[in-house]
């Protein structure tokens, strides 16, 4: 899923004139995450983003819009996924969980170790 929320507080930001540091000090944080966020390295808490909203005069909906709709597709995409793993035989769908399981953690490591 691509992350837009970063993308749109940076252009409401600009709109309204705000440097970096003036928005983290609006919104009780610091510029370095701002700019983290907003170059889509991390993704506000839910706390923090109603400050932003809040201090930029803009909706949850704009910024976040386009990033619900993605979760509705990936929600299809796995209800679809489990439909098909529901028609494996129970040993072979504990195989698959068994694999599946150990990409997550896979995968998990390769993040903790890309920070």
């Amino acid at each position: 899923m691509e992350n837009n929320v970063g993308k749109r507080i940076l252009e409401v930001r600009n709109k309204r004139n705000f440097t970096q540091e003036e928005l983290a000090e609006k919104v009780g944080s610091v510029a370095s995450y701002i700019s983290n966020i907003e170059r889509k390295n991390k993704c506000p808490s839910l706390p923090l983003l109603r400050k932003i909203v809040k201090e930029l005069d803009t909706s949850f909906d704009y910024l976040l819009i386009d990033d619900f709709e993605m979760d509705k597709q990936l929600e299809i995409k796995y209800k679809e996924m489990f439909r098909e793993i529901k028609k494996l035989d129970e040993k072979t769908q504990n195989e698959f969980f068994n694999i599946a399981d150990n990409l997550i953690k896979s995968f998990k490591k390769i993040e903790n170790n890309n920070k």
